[in-house]
């Protein structure tokens, strides 16, 4: 049976955030909680938390029950963010990593249980065309990066960790199926891997090629999300309209996945989740709004809700829900 809500926990919105959202599950919570990472639409970044226990589990006082979100946590203040990923490291160990764009400029921020939130040093090298972020089995972080303004399309950069937190950068070879720049580009790296997948995307067509070399066409997108599962890797993939194609590169099997609410998408990030092996959490923006979505896969319908945080009752209601 569930354990009655706490009547100091209330219901209110996430923060207004703007352009690209960055998700994972963490190691933090008895199954690891997920983790959304927000840029907030003047000034900053927000983190929050999405309760993954099993239902009818304990939480300390203030914090939401099994299945609910968190408020927002304010971080970074400062400038004003364009785009965001988020990884849970193995470096630590079990560090957040997260990469944030401001205008050209990469920023690192690393959330340690010591210390929060701390700034380190960025990637050597302008993020382009769009933030990725992904860590392989030997503790390697990669991203892309242009190593000169208008660079095509970009170079793999890989950093090693043997100074974690410090990371020494050293490009890796990137090249395009057709030598155009994406406008996006993904990195997945399976649970063995010690080298990612890459996903390249444009609004004619999309692009992966595994770490095994392997090769496939699929859809073109406004904006797309990779992990790897269960099955292998999955790619989501919106043109902004109402529904996602969810593809599995190696077989090319598509399904079609209706989106809620209205107003075109823009922004789209997924997870897998560690204790459901076929599930694949999402998380979307359409219009103003933020939308939870959990996939199973083929021969089921996604589960959607619209993403809401539960957060402490202030006395009176005059005091922000989310902390700055």
């Amino acid at each position: 049976m569930a354990a009655a809500p706490s009547p100091s926990l209330t219901s209110a919105p996430p923060p207004p955030s703007r352009g690209g959202l960055g998700l994972a599950q963490g190691r933090y919570g008895e199954r690891g909680n997920l983790e959304l990472v927000l840029c907030d639409e003047d000034d900053g970044l927000w983190v929050l938390w999405h309760n993954t226990d099993p239902e009818g589990t304990g939480t300390p006082e203030g914090a939401p029950p099994p299945g609910e979100w968190s408020g927002g946590l304010h971080f970074a203040a400062g400038r004003r963010y364009d785009d965001i990923r988020v990884l849970q490291s193995r470096n630590g160990p079990d560090h957040l990593e997260v990469l944030a764009r401001s205008g050209d400029s990469a920023h690192r921020l690393r959330w340690s249980p010591q210390a929060a939130f701390t700034a380190e040093e960025p990637p050597p090298a302008r993020p382009f065309p769009a933030l990725a972020l992904a860590e392989t089995a030997d503790g390697a972080l990669w991203t892309v990066l242009s190593p000169e303004p208008g660079t095509a399309p970009g170079r793999l950069y890989r950093a090693d960790p043997a100074g974690y937190p410090d990371l020494v950068w050293a490009p890796a070879a990137l090249t395009g199926p057709d030598g155009r720049p994406p406008h996006a580009v993904a990195l997945v790296a399976a649970p063995d891997a010690t080298r990612p997948a890459v996903l390249t995307v444009s609004r004619a067509s999309s692009h992966w090629a595994g770490a095994d070399g392997a090769v496939s066409t699929l859809p073109g997108a406004e904006h797309a999300a990779a992990v790897h599962g269960a099955d292998g890797p999955l790619v989501f993939l919106s043109d902004g309209g109402a529904d996602l194609i969810a593809v599995h590169p190696a077989t090319d099997r598509r399904r079609s996945l209706t989106l809620p609410g209205t107003g075109p998408v823009t922004a789209l990030a997924a997870t897998p989740v560690r204790h459901d092996p076929r599930r694949t959490d999402l998380v979307v923006r359409r219009g103003d709004a933020l939308w939870h979505l959990t996939d199973r896969g083929p021969g089921t319908e996604p589960v959607a809700r619209s993403l809401v945080s539960t957060v402490r009752r202030e006395d009176g209601g005059t005091r922000p829900v989310h902390r700055r």
